[in-house]
């Protein structure tokens, strides 16, 4: 069993799940445009990771007759988040729906974290080794950091 270190693709991934933790416990906290300030570093980081994950993880996972089967599923809930960003991104924070979305969301996230790192990460965990899980972490890092402009220009429209 492959033993896990800060640049291997699933560390990356477990400090991105952490990290919009905080940001939606930011912003529940949040009000006025602190709140909409909250709301566009969720819209940023998850649609960065979501396209990251889609880009460099998820055809990792195709490779594996043990790890292939969660990538349809992933999918789904990544276009599920995605289209509740949407709906909130077009809503003013003092809009009564505003905060009933932003909870829709937050479940809809915690549910692909919790099946993601579960399942998911023990069937990875299974059948790469310590370097295929380190390459795959450097090939996500340099995927996210040239999506990055792009994730930042749908935010402005």
């Amino acid at each position: 069993m492959a033993k896990t270190k800060a640049t291997d693709i699933l560390s990356l991934i477990e400090a991105e799940h952490r990290q919009v933790e905080q940001l939606f416990a930011q912003a529940e906290k949040a009000k006025g445009s602190k709140l909409q300030e909250h709301f566009n570093q969720l819209y940023k980081a998850l649609n960065l990771h979501a396209r990251t994950e889609e880009l460099v993880f998820y055809p990792a996972l195709r490779e594996y007759d043990e790890t292939e089967q969660y990538v349809e599923e992933a999918e789904e809930e990544h276009e599920e988040v995605s289209l509740i960003l949407e709906e909130i991104k077009v809503l003013k924070p003092t809009a009564p729906e505003f905060k009933e979305k932003m909870s829709e969301l937050k479940e809809a996230v915690q549910y692909h974290v919790e099946e993601e790192e579960s399942e998911i990460f023990a069937a990875v965990r299974e059948c790469m080794d310590e370097q295929e899980l380190t390459e795959l972490g450097q090939e996500f890092q340099k995927t996210k950091a040239q999506l990055e402009p792009e994730i930042e220009a749908a935010l402005a429209r």
